[in-house]
């Protein structure tokens, strides 16, 4: 595959090896994420840690994601994004091997937090998407990309199906994204395309500290009103804490001359529309990734658990995943055809993830229900991903779809690491003495995913139909998109 070095217009198709080693790697990011988060019943029983620790397993990663992804991001533009992919994938295989050898929940943490350096695959992709495809040819691509979530996150039900949960799962899963990483890293070392290197970007580490902190300090402060009660004062002072986090971050990020937080960026209709998209709709899917497996392993003397392992299990999640395969390609299909734009995709996707949290709040207890509302998630997630990748591009000023893409998917990282944190203390709290929370606890959670879901819709609909981006954003020199010449 070559590229001649005139517009981006002309560039030839590239090889399909890529693209193939760009969804591997996308699928790899959701069986670290989506695949992890449905064995979290597995992981608390094998390790015999309470709801809120295993919790962890899921928060942690997301939330080293949230300060990996601008990072990853910015040393692609440094480094160009083909080398540091390849880094990241040796990293996330390292640690997957850790994680599938520990018998420790403390090491399993740990190799966790590693991972989440993996949460930088996304906008590496959606770089090398925007550089080494025509423009032309962007829907098709991204919506194989979005479609490739479904393939990873399906591969950890899979697993707790086959083993029927516990830790010989729970190893396996970490073994198959081990053995991924490994494979992509070869594959991707002969046939991604190399990207410019721009020597004039920074990273912005005071910004990138302090929004760890303050996330951080968020997360701690609701586990410590799920383990303590609402009356908790070490909770209280954490929330303290962040607020005065909060505060100093907005006055670092407006004097930082490349902010991990551009407020002059993030205050445009529409890329306020897609991040706040981005994060109501990460809550809300992770939210229902981790609840609904909850209830299939609560025991059936609660009123609203299944009692029921790996089959059941496999019953009710594989149609999230298979719905998110379905969707990718579906919304590819839908942009590239015209019969759908990207907002109208964006719209429809939103109206999904609120109509499966629904589903949750209404349907009575039940395989059926739990499988209809998993798919619904599904669907919604696999439409979304590559009508907001392309919507992120076309929503950029000039130079800027790299600090767009990473913030949009910090937003989507933040998003899930609260539903999930949020989920284990309000059922935390809900259960008090008993092991158990009551139906209601459930119930609430579900009703307010919709809510949320609800103002996801109204964001997508206030997105402007044109949305063609400005030209007044001041732009480093090198941080101009231009042609690539790949290597095969």
């Amino acid at each position: 595959m070559t590229a001649g070095p005139g517009v981006a217009g002309s560039a030839a198709p590239p090889h399909r090896a890529a693209l193939a080693v760009l969804a591997g790697a996308c699928g790899l990011f959701a069986l670290l994420q989506l695949g992890v988060a449905t064995l979290l019943p597995q992981i608390q029983e094998a390790f015999g840690v309470s709801g809120s620790e295993a919790a962890w397993v899921v928060t942690g990663h997301l939330l080293v994601g949230c300060v990996a992804t601008p990072v990853v991001s910015r040393f692609g533009d440094l480094y160009g994004r083909r080398a540091v992919m390849l880094c990241v994938l040796a990293v996330v295989a390292v640690a997957s091997v850790v994680s599938a050898l520990t018998g420790s929940f403390t090491v399993l943490l740990v190799a966790r937090l590693v991972q989440g350096v993996a949460g930088g695959l996304f906008p590496l992709c959606v770089g090398l998407l925007r550089e080494g495809f025509p423009q032309r040819s962007l829907s098709g691509p991204s919506g194989l990309l979005s479609a490739s979530f479904g393939t990873g996150g399906g591969v950890g039900i899979v697993l707790a199906g086959m083993f029927g949960g516990g830790l010989p799962a729970v190893r396996w899963l970490f073994a198959a994204a081990a053995l991924l990483a490994v494979v992509l890293l070869v594959a991707g070392a002969s046939v991604l395309p190399e990207t410019p290197r721009r020597p004039a970007t920074r990273i912005d580490i005071p910004g990138l500290l302090l929004l760890g902190t303050v996330s951080t300090c968020l997360l701690l402060a609701l586990t410590r009103y799920g383990q303590e009660g609402l009356g908790s004062v070490t909770g209280a002072a954490l929330l303290a804490a962040a607020a005065a986090g909060c505060a100093l971050l907005l006055r670092v990020e407006r004097r930082s001359p490349e902010p991990v937080l551009d407020m002059r960026l993030m205050s445009r209709r529409p890329l306020l529309c897609l991040n706040l998209v981005s994060l109501l709709t990460g809550l809300v899917m992770f939210q229902i990734g981790v609840l609904a497996p909850a209830l299939v392993a609560a025991p059936r003397d609660t009123g609203y658990g299944l009692g029921a392992g790996g089959a059941v299990l496999t019953l009710v999640m594989l149609p999230m995943q298979l719905g998110a395969l379905s969707g990718g390609l579906l919304s590819g299909w839908l942009r590239e055809s015209g019969r759908l734009t990207a907002r109208a995709v964006m719209g429809t996707s939103t109206a999904l993830f609120a109509a499966g949290a629904v589903v949750f709040a209404v349907l009575p207890s039940g395989a059926g229900g739990l499988a209809l509302g998993t798919a619904l998630n599904g669907l919604a997630t696999g439409l979304l991903g590559g009508a907001m990748a392309e919507l992120l591009v076309q929503a950029s000023p000039t130079g800027a779809t790299a600090v767009t893409v990473g913030l949009n998917g910090v937003l989507r990282n933040l998003g899930g690491a609260f539903g999930v944190q949020v989920s284990s203390m309000v059922l935390a709290v809900a259960g008090g003495a008993s092991s158990h929370p009551s139906a209601t606890a459930y119930h609430a959670l579900f009703t307010g995913s919709a809510v949320l879901a609800l103002v996801a819709v109204g964001a997508a609909v206030a997105f402007p139909r044109s949305p063609a981006p400005r030209q007044d954003v001041p732009v480093p020199p090198g941080h101009t998109s231009r042609p690539i010449r790949p290597t095969t």
